[in-house]
């Protein structure tokens, strides 16, 4: 539920778990099991390596309720092969009630606040990384401007922040901006820290663990983080229908955030086109792509995000 954002992170970072336990080769284990019913009044303090050692890793998991050889290759690990993906966007155009309701929740928030915002313009932080993730992340600020301005990409302020600043974060708490590019995404921001993290739009390979390249946006607002996250998945999804820069009308409209942002999608894709465009105008034809493709859901899609307290420090 929204609503319950702290369970919200326990479940997701305990199915994290599970994945990363099988990529380093933990399993379940009896006589590390703490089974007891004592729990942590902080989630952060957690003991995520229980989910292993009690039940198994995922793999463990599957193979038991399924049997073993009846894992589909999207339901394995990903070890270097294309995991851009974007969830099924289902119903996503309503009925007139539905914008009539969309139309009270958005009084209120973040996207509010940028379409009162006097220039209407929204103010993006990019965080400088490596030369070819900050121009991408600066593509998918003017994607975002795009969806929320009526196609206009150019509504947008940036701010940038270095690599590892935590002046980013607490800029974004404040409210000095609305959005943070290039965010990687981490246990301790999401759990600790209450930040939301949209879909991944670039995965960097380092020494021991995959870095995972994404909005962050304030976790207290749930309507905003979902129509960025929306906005990431469209590019995606675009590519998977074959919808381009040229053909954005291709894309379909969307009452899920109210009629002011009925073309939402579509004006996002007219900027910035599908996954490919993007990726191709940043790092061009010929560059080795690895995980930053879009999985034709016929690839490995499971990768665990890094910083799980416990766990990693029992590796």
């Amino acid at each position: 539920r929204n609503e319950d954002r702290e369970w919200s992170d326990i479940v997701t970072w305990a199915i994290r778990a599970l994945i990363q336990g099988e990529m380093n080769g933990l399993m379940r284990n009896p006589q590390l099991c703490n089974n007891d019913t004592i729990l942590e009044s902080n989630s952060t303090r957690l003991n995520y390596d229980q989910s292993v050692y009690c039940v198994g890793n995922y793999g463990e998991i599957f193979n038991r309720r399924f049997g073993e050889n009846k894992r589909s290759s999207m339901n394995t690990i990903n070890k270097g092969s294309p995991m851009i993906y974007s969830t099924p966007l289902g119903n996503i155009f309503g009925t007139k009630n539905d914008f009539q309701v969309m139309e009270e929740v958005i009084d209120g928030g973040v996207l509010k606040l940028v379409k009162s915002r006097k220039g209407d313009v929204l103010r993006c932080g990019v965080v400088v990384s490596f030369d070819d993730v900050n121009i991408t992340s600066v593509d998918y600020c003017h994607v975002l401007a795009a969806a929320l301005f009526n196609g206009d990409f150019e509504a947008v302020e940036f701010l940038t922040f270095r690599e590892n600043d935590d002046i980013a974060y607490e800029s974004l708490s404040h409210g000095i901006i609305d959005a943070l590019a290039g965010a990687v995404v981490n246990f301790e921001g999401d759990v600790d820290r209450g930040f939301s993290y949209s879909t991944p739009y670039y995965y960097r390979d380092k020494e021991s663990s995959v870095e995972c390249y994404a909005f962050a946006t304030r976790g207290d607002d749930t309507l905003f983080s979902s129509f960025l996250n929306a906005m990431v998945i469209t590019t995606i999804h675009a590519q998977e229908i074959g919808a381009t820069r040229k053909t954005s009308t291709r894309m379909p409209l969307t009452s899920l955030f109210g009629n002011k942002f009925l073309w939402a999608m579509r004006d996002a894709v007219s900027y910035g086109g599908n996954y490919d465009e993007i990726y191709i105008n940043n790092f061009g034809l010929k560059s080795v792509r690895g995980r930053n493709e879009v999985n034709s859901q016929s690839g490995p899609q499971l990768l665990t995000r890094p910083g799980i307290p416990k766990l990693s420090q029992s590796l």
